[in-house]
């Protein structure tokens, strides 16, 4: 069973973007980016961390997207994990692997603490 991230977790992992944004604003801005374009191609969250983090991607691989696309999203996120500073984003992840991918990610493009609290609809 997925343990729910309290709001404490979601604050400090906040906080922990916002200190990314401002001491690594070149990986920041990329990281923003990819995640922003996950969304936007409607991939789950779950894979784009599994890209990240070079874990087992078979259980979260899109179904629906063709390779071409696929193609051009693996460029972008290689592109983050090709930045000098990218061991501070798998640090990030790392520490809040309890809050998990979905929620980590929609607090980097913006969402309150507060409507991601118990909330376990995104993937």
């Amino acid at each position: 069973m997925m343990k729910l991230a309290s709001l404490g977790e979601l604050y400090e992992a906040k906080e922990d973007i916002q200190d990314i944004r401002t001491r690594y604003p070149d990986v920041y801005a990329i990281l923003n980016h990819v995640v922003s374009f996950t969304r936007q191609l409607q991939i789950k969250y779950g894979y784009m961390g599994a890209l990240l983090m070079e874990e087992e991607l078979d259980a979260c691989r899109p179904e629906f997207i063709k390779g071409s696309i696929l193609s051009v999203y693996q460029r972008e996120v290689n592109q983050l994990k090709n930045h000098e500073d990218f061991p501070v984003v798998q640090e990030f992840l790392n520490k809040h692997r309890e809050v998990g991918d979905a929620k980590l990610f929609l607090l980097i493009l913006g969402a309150k603490p507060e409507l991601l609290r118990g909330s376990t609809i995104m993937k």
